[in-house]
């Protein structure tokens, strides 16, 4: 696709402010973003994921998680979007992003078949324009 395609809808699932804050900024300038929903933590996000499960126009195209987080962590998350994803209208793509360079934590994301990829925060304009318009 290129970036004529269709403006995709994000979900940012993010506890750290200042992140969300540039990452916001970040992706409005690839042009390619309908709608981006914020979440401070993973229960939010389950939530309205839940809630909307039948709705492919409202289910976000991207996920993009963080894995230290207050009340649901990332990990956490997975295993309860895993639970209910197959009743999803539609299956948003997952890309854990985390300022953690831990072997551990990326080998752990890299064995769960639902994270596309993982990727270490800051997150530069050119990665985010190539998720959001190269979609393989």
């Amino acid at each position: 696709m290129n970036s004529l395609s269709k403006k995709q809808k994000l979900l940012l699932v993010d506890d750290d402010a200042i992140f969300v804050e540039i990452a916001k900024r970040t992706i409005e300038k690839t042009g390619a973003v309908e709608s981006l929903k914020v979440f401070q933590d993973g229960e939010g996000a389950i939530s309205f994921l839940r809630e909307h499960q039948s709705d492919p126009d409202i289910i976000p195209d991207f996920i993009f998680l963080d894995i230290n987080m207050p009340f649901m962590d990332g990990w956490q998350f997975l295993d309860e979007y895993a639970n209910f994803v197959n009743s999803l209208s539609k299956k948003p793509e997952i890309y854990m992003v985390s300022s953690s360079v831990d072997d551990s934590d990326l080998r752990r994301a890299k064995e769960i078949p639902l994270v596309k990829d993982y990727i270490i925060k800051p997150v530069s304009l050119d990665s985010f324009k190539k998720i959001l318009t190269n979609q393989s």
